[in-house]
C-alpha cells in the first residue's frame, strides 16, 4: 500500500495573532489538532516547537495550545542563548598554548601577560558569541574598546587588548577555524568617541533617499529609508537583527485611555541576548511611516515573508548595501563626521536611547527596550556631549530651573 504523504491541512488552520506565530492545525493523516510557533534556529534546529493537542475539537486545541505557547517562553525565555561555536576553546586557548610555546625558554613574561588580559577582561566579552558572525564580533569588539575607555585605560593599553584579539583571530584563520577576520578599528579609530544623530539629520538622510528613488525609480533606497526609520524608531540594534523580522512578528495592541491610537508591538527571536524580546515603536512612526508607508510598500507578500526588503534572501550582503548607501548619503550630506568622530549606521542605536533619556523616560525602561543592561546602556549609548550635560544638569537642580529662581545652594 503506497504511503500518504503527512501535510497540513491548509482549511484546518486557525491562527492566533494574540500570540506571534501560534498556529493550531491538522494533519491530512491525523483527526486530531496540532500546534507550532516559531522559536528561533538558535533555539531549535527546525526554527519550531510543534505539538500535538490531543483533541479534536478546535475550542479546546486553541486553548491548550496557548497554555503551551505561554508555558513554553515562561520557562525558556530567560534562558541565555548557548552557541555550539566556542570562542575559548576553538580559538583562544589554541592561540595561547601556541604562544606559551612559542616563548618557551626565552625568559619571557609576554604569554603570562596575555593569558591575564584575555581570563580577567576579554573572556567574559566572548561567551556564547558566535565568532563566525561578523556583525557580532564587530560588535563585542567596540563593547570592549568603550568599556576600556571607561575603566581609564590609556589609548597605549586598549590598542594592546586589541591586538590581542586580532592576533587570536589571524590565527583562527590560519588554522582554518574561520574564514574572514573581524573589522578591527585602527589607533585613531580607537581613540574616537561615537556621536549619535540628530532627529533633523536623519530626516535629511530619509529625504535624500527619497529623492534617491524619484531620480532612479529602484525601490531599494526606500526600503532602506523603512530601515533607517525602524530601527529609530525603537530599541533595534542595528544589523541584520531588524532584516530578519517576519511580517507575523508585529501585531497591535489598544490603549484603553488612547483607543484610536494603537501600539506597535514587535516579538524578535533569537537576538543576541535571549530567545525572545518584545518592544514598541514610537506611536508617531507607527501613525505615519508604519500604516501607511511600509504596510502598503509589499502588500502581496505573505506572513511568513521578511517585513523589509522581502525579495532579498541574503540578508549579510543585503545588510552591507545598506549600510554602504547610509554611509555615502551621510558623507554627501556632510553629516557622517561629527567631532572628529564618524557615525556609521549602529550610531541610530545611541540617538533612540539619547531621544528617550532626554524625554524622561527610566533608564530601567530605556535599557529593557534596548534589551541590554542600564549599566551597558549608560556606559555605550548616552553621550557625554553639552545637549546631554544640560539635560543632567536640569534633572539634578530642578528647583534653579524655575522663572523664580527659588533654589539655595
Amino acid at each position: 500500500m503506497k504511503k500518504i504523504k503527512k501535510k497540513i491541512l491548509r482549511e484546518t488552520i486557525k491562527e492566533l495573532p494574540q500570540n506571534p506565530s501560534l498556529k493550531v492545525y491538522k494533519f491530512n493523516n491525523s483527526s486530531s489538532y496540532y500546534c507550532s510557533f516559531y522559536v528561533g534556529t538558535k533555539v531549535m534546529k527546525s526554527g519550531n516547537v510543534e505539538k500535538s493537542l490531543r483533541t479534536k475539537n478546535v475550542n479546546d486545541a486553541i486553548k491548550k495550545a496557548k497554555h503551551i505557547y505561554n508555558s513554553w517562553w515562561k520557562e525558556n525565555n530567560e534562558k541565555t542563548i548557548k552557541t555550539e561555536k566556542n570562542f575559548d576553546k576553538d580559538i583562544a586557548q589554541e592561540f595561547l598554548r601556541h604562544r606559551f610555546n612559542k616563548y618557551k625558554g626565552r625568559h619571557s613574561t609576554q604569554p603570562e601577560r596575555e593569558q591575564l588580559k584575555y581570563d580577567n577582561y576579554l573572556k567574559k566579552y566572548f561567551e556564547d558569541v558566535d565568532y563566525t558572525n561578523i556583525e557580532n564580533v564587530n560588535n563585542v569588539i567596540n563593547d570592549i574598546i568603550e568599556n576600556l575607555k571607561l575603566d581609564k585605560k590609556t589609548d597605549n593599553t586598549i590598542s594592546k587588548y586589541i591586538s590581542l584579539i586580532s592576533q587570536m583571530f589571524k590565527r583562527g584563520l590560519n588554522n582554518g577555524v574561520i574564514t574572514r577576520l573581524p573589522d578591527f578599528p585602527t589607533f585613531k579609530v580607537i581613540n574616537q568617541e561615537r556621536p549619535s544623530y540628530f532627529n533633523s539629520e536623519l530626516n535629511m538622510i530619509s529625504k535624500q533617499l527619497d529623492e534617491e528613488y524619484n531620480s532612479s525609480k529602484d525601490k531599494f533606497y526606500l526600503e532602506t529609508k523603512d530601515y533607517i526609520n525602524l530601527i529609530r524608531s525603537g530599541g533595534f540594534r542595528p544589523g541584520i537583527e531588524p532584516l530578519k523580522i517576519k511580517r507575523f512578528q508585529y501585531r497591535f495592541i489598544n490603549d484603553k485611555d488612547n483607543p484610536t491610537e494603537p501600539i506597535l508591538l514587535f516579538t524578535l527571536f533569537g537576538t543576541k541576548t535571549k530567545p525572545k524580546h518584545q518592544l514598541t515603536c514610537h506611536p508617531y512612526f507607527t501613525k505615519h511611516i508604519f500604516i501607511p508607508e511600509i504596510l502598503k510598500r509589499n502588500e502581496n507578500t505573505k506572513s511568513n515573508d521578511y517585513l523589509l526588503f522581502p525579495t532579498y534572501k541574503d540578508r549579510q550582503s543585503l545588510y552591507r548595501k545598506i549600510s554602504s548607501v547610509f554611509t555615502r548619503i551621510s558623507k554627501k550630506l556632510e553629516l557622517y563626521y561629527r567631532n572628529g568622530s564618524t557615525r556609521p549606521i549602529y550610531a541610530i542605536r545611541h540617538t533612540f536611547a539619547k531621544n528617550r533619556y532626554n524625554q524622561n523616560a527610566s533608564l530601567e525602561v530605556v535599557a529593557r527596550q534596548m534589551n541590554t543592561s542600564t549599566k551597558m546602556l549608560h556606559r555605550n549609548y548616552l553621550d557625554n556631549d553639552d545637549k546631554m550635560l544640560l539635560e543632567e544638569h536640569k534633572r539634578l537642580f530642578p528647583d534653579w530651573n524655575l522663572k523664580e529662581k527659588k533654589g539655595k545652594f
